[in-house]
């Protein structure tokens, strides 16, 4: 059986960290990093160079290939092992629990901190989709070439860690995000069932439902409002905290306000929300898309 991320972790060595930070600041010059220009920026001999990278190819850290030289280049496990190591010497996370979620573009892992509180840990991976399906869902990377995904997941972290910071100072309901380190978002765990697993009989009456979808708008509309347009909303990714009101999730592909089809990503925000809710409850909403879009757009003309 192969080892977990987490048994690797806890066998590597001081060098072997070495190595792998080394690969990933050459690999800025190089897609696969010639095994001498390790070896030379190391100031140690390509035999210990070699040795090393053999034991961590075993573990899938690496990939090795041969071309008119021999290239490393870090995987996911080794970026995951860098980004750990990272967060726990900040004191971020004591210890890195079970995986509980995989998405398209993301892994989730439990952690908890020095106090012993649970965490959320949130793996980006954008390699796991296709590279020219990735760039027309983030408009953040159309404009930048040769993005490894390594690199590219990590873009995607600082951007959601940003977000979810300026959306949390703004009163938002968002999770409240702790820290972020290469591609790996640490934030705040956020108790409660995800709106896509509600049944219409968990709700004590047909006007709870309502109130649901309302509270939901409402912070769409404080989010437009602080400058963020979610760009990809839906029932999955909205829980219900303990509380039973909503938390948004889910934000590196958020858009401006300001940007120039905010009007359409936010409509489509809203519709996607309001469909789910006339379709599974059968509520009729209250409210027209475009009387909330002129509410936020007049508003915020009205502010400068």
């Amino acid at each position: 059986m192969p080892l977990t991320i987490l048994e690797i972790f806890k066998k590597l060595t001081k060098f072997e960290f070495r190595v792998l930070s080394v690969i990933e600041i050459l690999m800025a010059r190089h897609e696969f990093v010639p095994i001498e220009d390790i070896a030379k920026y190391m100031n140690y001999t390509e035999k210990r160079i070699r040795v090393t990278i053999d034991r961590m190819r075993k573990d899938k850290l690496v990939i090795v290939v041969q071309r008119h030289y021999l290239g490393i280049a870090l995987t996911f496990i080794g970026y995951d092992a860098l980004a750990l190591k990272a967060l726990v010497e900040k004191g971020v996370i004591a210890q890195v629990g079970p995986e509980i979620g995989a998405g398209k573009e993301s892994d989730v892992r439990l952690a908890l901190d020095d106090d012993g509180n649970d965490l959320i840990l949130k793996f980006h991976r954008l390699g796991k989709l296709d590279f020219r399906a990735t760039r027309k869902a983030r408009s953040f990377l159309a404009e930048k070439r040769h993005l490894s995904p390594l690199y590219e997941s990590r873009l995607s972290a600082e951007r959601e860690y940003s977000a979810l910071k300026a959306l949390f100072d703004a009163g938002v309901s968002v999770p409240k995000p702790i820290s972020q380190n290469r591609h790996i978002v640490a934030m705040h765990v956020v108790t409660g069932q995800d709106l896509f697993r509600m049944k219409k009989n968990e709700f004590k009456n047909p006007e709870s439902v309502r109130e649901l979808s309302e509270n939901i708008l409402n912070e769409i509309i404080k989010s437009a409002k602080a400058g963020y347009i979610h760009g990809d909303l839906s029932e999955y990714n909205i829980r219900l905290n303990e509380e039973d009101y909503p938390v948004l999730f889910d934000w590196p592909q958020y858009i401006s306000l300001d940007s120039g089809h905010a009007n359409l990503i936010l409509s489509r925000d809203i519709e996607n929300v309001l469909n789910y809710f006339t379709k599974k409850f059968k509520m009729s909403p209250r409210i027209e898309i475009k009387e909330i879009i002129d509410k936020i757009f007049v508003t915020r003309e009205n502010a400068k």
